[in-house]
């Protein structure tokens, strides 16, 4: 197997007590070609700040500081930089399996079309269980994020499809929007059916404490940018749905309920 360079795109904002964490499940999978990209989101906790320290004379870890735009600057900004050919964004509090490079890697090199190769996801913290993502599917996506951000990506993706959406920086859910975007563009995902990443179920977490609160407003912007792909699904699911209603399955289906639904009128 070819070994390209993996850059690991970590935002930080005061996230002193668990990136160690983070970095120590990096250095100890078990793929070596790597870099680490943290980018300081204006971190404003001291003790976070000078924990970044600990880590300037590792030549694998690279350290950026911005002021406090939100993730998706941070994120893209690092990713402008790096040179590597696969791409893994990943929370300052979450980690990485020990194979799961090793493992997704060959998908990614062995498919041109192939874009992004996604696991399951071992959630601990306040909760600890294994979650099955499913396969992608657009009409899904459309409704709710199948896809969790942690996932390997290859750099030709961001070459063109752009960047995370920088709108939806402190709003959340830009990686939602972002696999539109890749779906758009003709690329294909890949699950494999193994963890590959750690999450941190905290309930201060950016999902809880942000997204969720802003979900209306993430909808109607990611709903607008996108009206011709809702628009083609729209339509799709209108013409299956008036070729259903027309086969005789359908047919015999409704004659055999209608006597339920006289009953259930009157009583």
């Amino acid at each position: 197997m070819n070994s390209p360079l993996v850059s690991f795109i970590i935002p930080y904002y005061n996230s002193g007590n668990t990136i160690q964490e983070t970095i120590d499940s990096i250095f100890n999978q078990s793929y070596k070609n790597f870099d680490v990209w943290i980018i300081n989101d204006g971190s404003t906790d001291t003790k976070s700040i000078e924990k970044l320290n600990e880590f300037e004379n590792n030549p694998q870890i690279k350290i950026l500081h911005q002021e406090n735009a939100g993730p998706s600057v941070a994120r893209n900004n690092a990713i402008k930089q790096s040179t590597a050919e696969i791409i893994i964004p990943l929370d300052a509090d979450d980690k990485i399996t020990k194979h799961a490079i090793e493992n997704s890697l060959p998908f990614l090199l062995n498919n041109e079309k192939l874009g992004v190769v996604y696991g399951n996801l071992k959630y601990f913290g306040t909760e600890n269980y294994l979650k099955i993502q499913e396969p992608f599917e657009i009409k899904k996506q459309i409704l709710w994020n199948q896809i969790a951000i942690c996932c390997l990506i290859k750099m030709e993706v961001f070459e063109s499809v752009g960047y995370y959406d920088e709108f939806l920086s402190k709003l959340g859910l830009e990686d939602w929007e972002f696999w539109i975007r890749v779906y758009e563009q003709g690329w294909h995902f890949n699950k494999i059916d193994e963890p590959l990443f750690e999450i941190r179920m905290n309930a201060n977490s950016r999902t809880f404490q942000v997204a969720n609160k802003n979900i209306d407003t993430i909808k109607e912007y990611v709903y607008k940018k996108h009206t011709l792909l809702l628009a083609k699904e729209f339509n799709d699911l209108y013409y299956a749905y008036k070729m259903l209603k027309e086969t005789p399955d359908y047919r015999i289906g409704n004659f055999l309920m209608k006597p339920y639904r006289i009953f259930k009128k009157y009583f």
